[in-house]
């Protein structure tokens, strides 16, 4: 499970350091398998857009999906689209694809093509909502949690673009 999100997030620079993270987080929820339920969000938001764009899901090569995803910036369809799929991003072809709006717009706008294209403000997405799942739960002490995502490069640091919501869902616990 660690194996596929880390893959999403590209190369780590300590694969041992995020492993071990990621299980001190989940074994302080009881195990209760927050990575397994968010890599089926993952996974279903990003078969689900797929779909919605006409793609067939078990034959689709990065390069298709890469250049429809761009087209439905021209048509219009990206705002509606992808409105909610900040951290989905799906692995084809070797080459990491986001779903995230932001980098949509900017990989059309730059004209970039596949393989020089950017993930970055998906995986920003990813590491956020992940280390928010972890932090907000139940079981959690937030304090706790929030140092170990910090260690493993969970929490996005205030210098990057990401949304004052998103990021104090993270840093500030929810009240239940």
């Amino acid at each position: 499970m660690t194996q596929f999100i880390q893959s999403l997030l590209g190369a780590n620079k300590d694969e041992n350091l995020f492993i071990a993270g990621l299980g001190q987080l989940e074994k302080m929820t009881g195990n209760s398998g927050i990575d397994s339920r968010f890599i089926a969000d993952i996974i279903q938001k990003t078969h689900s857009i797929m779909r919605k764009l006409g793609l067939d899901i078990g034959d689709t090569t990065g390069d298709e999906l890469y250049f429809t995803l761009n087209a439905s910036v021209g048509s219009g369809l990206a705002e509606s689209l992808l409105i909610d799929a900040d951290y989905a991003l799906i692995l084809i072809d070797g080459q990491i694809i986001s779903f995230n709006l932001i980098d949509v717009i900017e990989n059309n706008h730059h004209g970039l093509p596949f393989g020089r294209h950017i993930v970055s403000h998906g995986q920003r997405s990813l590491r956020g909502e992940l280390a928010a799942r972890y932090i907000n739960h139940a079981r959690v002490n937030g304090d706790s949690a929030r140092e170990i995502a910090d260690r493993i490069g969970l929490i996005p640091s205030t210098g990057t673009c990401y949304t004052k919501s998103k990021r104090k869902r993270i840093l500030v616990k929810e009240s239940k």
